[in-house]
């Protein structure tokens, strides 16, 4: 049973960023003062052996919250997917203005990428790269990243759906290995 306790990953999407009303993707925002007490109240009994954190700064600054002993370890590839020119921009400015591209993104979100943004095979791919340093470290672990990064990480453990995760910002989601 206590072998058991230890083969955990408690996923942590970073707090409220300084925006929260664009498509964030690699935009590199702080957290918003009210992110910051987020991260604060919320985080403050999260336990781990380790902390593994997105170098983008509102997943950085969420980490930095945690209450941990040891420093947290930066994952290049816990970065969000790269939506390239569509980084920071509101989704009705991107209807507004590609509204052919944008009503295919609807209709095919994983297949369609945005000019100059990363396939989705490709964030995948990273991810899984990510998730297996991860696994080889020490557990149980807090992953402080972002939705689609969450996501992709859940599907890998769990087999849940990408399209159906939903995460709040500052939520925790405890999965067992």
């Amino acid at each position: 049973m206590a072998e058991a306790t230890q083969r955990k990953i408690y996923l942590v999407r970073h707090a409220e960023p300084e925006r929260a009303d664009v498509l964030l993707g690699r935009t590199n925002l702080p957290l918003s003062s009210g992110g910051r007490v987020q991260a604060s109240h919320r985080l403050r009994e999260l336990s781990a052996e380790i902390i593994y954190s997105s170098p983008l700064r509102r997943a950085l600054e969420t980490a930095a919250r945690i209450p941990l002993l040891r420093p947290f370890e930066v994952i290049e590839e816990l970065a969000e997917i790269s939506y390239g020119t569509w980084d920071g921009r509101a989704w009705s400015d991107i209807e507004a203005r590609e509204p052919d591209l944008a009503r295919r993104k609807l209709e095919d979100w994983y297949g369609i990428t945005p000019p100059g943004g990363e396939t989705y095979e490709d964030f995948r791919e990273r991810v899984t790269d990510a998730l297996s340093i991860i696994l080889n470290g020490p557990l149980p672990a807090i992953v402080v990243a972002h939705a689609a990064v969450n996501a992709e990480i859940a599907r890998q453990l769990t087999g849940e759906d990408p399209a159906a995760f939903r995460m709040n910002y500052c939520e925790v989601r405890e999965i067992e290995l």
